[in-house]
């Protein structure tokens, strides 16, 4: 996957709720997994009073857990024992959790073309690859970042076309920062500049204080110059004159041609060699390996009442809720995973005492110790 349109009218995703449990001991079936695709490179945030960044899937195959279904309650033979030969107790099952997400794709290309509107980015990307943006001889033809996998010889790297770049756009002005976004991850810009322009130099100063202005490292990553619309007539007679100009910004220039592909095969050739030297620096290394461990376990507090004890807390709340407090059996079995978790304990050192009001969750019982 490449996008992320197919959730873009997907507003609920829900997973098949588990089945009830039967006679004759029979369990209920659990529910089923849901697995969201999504693209390399999509950050998944949770929203709430503050947005939290979950996970960022970088690598092909990552996953991450958002939400999770509620456990199965156990039927009255898992409470059997030596002494309990017909227990009439059994546990209901949990409601699963529900979450709001954001997803958002910040694209994973190793070259990322920028330059000024109308600069000719789109037709040089449907010169190189399969990609086909839409072109046209006006500002902002492109409206969203399109990839294209490029080929030289046996190797392939990844192209994305960046919509244009305007002064100020670092600060949200004309497409503004929505598409900046795209290029933190690329290994090599590529600045496709217009030859006709009335100052190439110009408009690659303009392009790199944006980059600047912007941050997150892009204006130091290595990069190239395409000098485009080199088949104009009128810009011949120009062409060494804007090349030296160029050069003095100490870079790499190449005079290019999308519309006939001249000095295309070379440039190819050029950003392919960038970006293996990239990938090489980048295997060299050490790379952790992510580990994506559920949230710990909320810890419960005791807080004492005018009349008894509140006990507040996740896992507390839980063992009241799957057991219920209505049959002397059921209340006996909640008193004795309390006591397992250490809530026993802690209720004694707030000065419990027997037949004192606990509530736990939507419950209350009296303590029976």
């Amino acid at each position: 996957m490449w996008v992320l349109d197919t959730l873009r009218r997907r507003k609920v995703v829900r997973a098949v709720p588990g089945g009830n449990g039967g006679r004759a001991k029979r369990h209920g079936r659990n529910g089923g997994d849901v697995i969201i695709a999504v693209p390399v490179g999509t950050q998944v945030w949770l929203l709430g009073d503050e947005e939290r960044l979950v996970a960022d899937l970088t690598v092909p195959g990552a996953q991450v857990v958002v939400v999770r279904g509620g456990q199965g309650g156990k039927g009255n033979t898992r409470f059997k024992s030596a002494v309990r030969r017909a227990p009439r107790i059994a546990e209901k099952g949990q409601p699963g959790e529900s979450i709001k997400v954001r997803l958002e794709l910040q694209l994973l290309a190793e070259v990322g073309l920028v330059g000024l509107p109308n600069a000719g980015k789109s037709s040089l990307l449907r010169t190189i690859s399969e990609a086909r943006p839409k072109v046209g001889a006006y500002p902002f033809t492109t409206l969203e970042p399109y990839l294209g996998m490029v080929e030289v010889g046996y190797e392939v790297f990844v192209v994305a076309d960046i919509p244009g770049l305007i002064e100020g756009a670092h600060q949200g002005a004309g497409l503004g920062i929505d598409f900046l976004q795209h290029i933190r991850r690329t290994r090599v810009l590529l600045h496709v500049i217009d030859s006709a322009s009335t100052d190439p130099a110009a408009d690659v100063r303009v392009i790199r204080r944006e980059l600047q202005a912007f941050g997150e490292g892009l204006v130091d990553k290595q990069w190239v110059i395409a000098l485009n619309k080199i088949d104009l007539p009128e810009v011949k007679e120009q062409e060494r004159r804007v090349v030296e100009a160029l050069q003095k910004e100490n870079v790499v220039v190449h005079s290019i041609s999308a519309l006939t592909r001249e000095g295309v095969d070379q440039l190819m050739k050029r950003l392919l060699s960038i970006v293996q030297e990239e990938r090489d620096r980048e295997l060299a290394r050490p790379q952790p390996t992510p580990t994506l461990r559920p949230e710990p376990r909320q810890e419960y507090k005791i807080v004492r009442l005018k009349r008894g004890f509140s006990v507040r807390g996740k896992a507390p709340a839980e063992i009241v809720e799957r057991l219920g407090v209505e049959s002397e059996e059921a209340r006996a079995e909640v008193v004795r995973r309390l006591r397992r978790i250490g809530v026993a304990a802690a209720l004694r050192r707030a000065g419990v005492q027997l037949g004192d009001r606990v509530r736990i969750g939507g419950a209350e019982l009296e303590w029976p110790e």
